[in-house]
């Protein structure tokens, strides 16, 4: 990255020159796409180093800067792809521990995905009102309805449920974040109130019942996803979505090395500015 910041501009620092590293360079869509030509590149295990691909490319590592400002790199650590053993690293540092990851709930997602049903229009007509707008019909080349197949689209809820249990046992030592368990239902502790005896939960699996002892009372305060519409949608844990985001990190943008003094051109002019 050397080479980057030998192009910034020198300001005084208590009277002493010093390069002005808080400077921005913002290439717009349009600057990109009238400055210079770029082609997709999926990033590959072992080789994914922005010095590495700049060396491989352009026959000099000193381009890895330009790597980040065409993919919008802003913390190289954290807005670039991560490879197995950095990523796991990332894992063990944010949560504790992969077991952690891997039960927290971070929200629920439409679970379309999966799904490649296509069921009939009768079958569409007799569904619930609440249910039909996780279909969408699939027409032919006629543009004749030939079914109806889930809408591919994302739809994101913080939780799918949040309720108060009221308790009748000690519940000082809880925490927030714990799971909350009753038989098979459970759900992850959000707040309490030790001396009322009140537990919130939310990313409720199953039901929690009202006992005679320990969980005495239920109650509903907020609900996203109804029981009707629950097969509908899956809990996106965080290990998962890290693991996702950090996937989607392999599809970047490589500057043709034909428009390298366009390209470095136009950043000093930014710089400038």
């Amino acid at each position: 990255m050397s080479r980057y910041f030998s192009r910034f501009p020198l300001v005084d620092y208590n009277g002493t020159p010093a390069k002005n590293i808080l400077a921005r360079v913002d290439f717009t869509d349009q600057t990109k796409k009238d400055i210079y030509s770029n082609f997709d590149y999926v990033i590959q295990e072992g080789t994914s180093r922005p010095d590495i691909l700049s060396f491989n490319y352009y026959n000099s590592s000193q381009y890895d800067w330009l790597i980040h400002l065409s993919n919008n790199t802003v913390d190289p650590y954290h807005d670039y792809y991560m490879e197995n053993a950095d990523f796991k690293n990332y894992i063990l540092g944010k949560y504790g521990s992969n077991d952690i990851a891997r039960s927290k709930i971070l929200f629920y997602r439409n679970d379309w995905a999966p799904d490649e049903s296509l069921i009939s229009e009768s079958v569409y007509d007799n569904l619930q009102a609440g249910v039909k707008k996780y279909w969408k019909p699939k027409l032919n080349t006629m543009n004749q309805i030939v079914g109806y197949e889930r809408v591919k689209e994302d739809w994101i809820v913080s939780t799918n449920r949040v309720v108060q249990l009221t308790v009748d046992v000690d519940i000082s030592s809880y925490n927030v974040g714990d799971i909350i368990k009753q038989n098979d239902a459970e759900g992850t502790l959000v707040n309490k109130d030790d001396v009322a005896g009140i537990l919130i939960v939310q990313h409720i699996t199953d039901n929690f019942i009202a006992e005679e002892t320990g969980i005495t009372n239920v109650l509903v305060l907020q609900e996203n996803i109804p029981v009707a519409e629950e097969d509908f949608w899956a809990p996106v844990y965080a290990y998962d979505y890290e693991e996702e985001q950090n996937e989607l990190k392999r599809y970047i943008t490589i500057i043709k090395s034909g428009y390298l003094s366009d390209v470095e051109k136009l950043f000093i002019e930014q710089l400038k500015k």
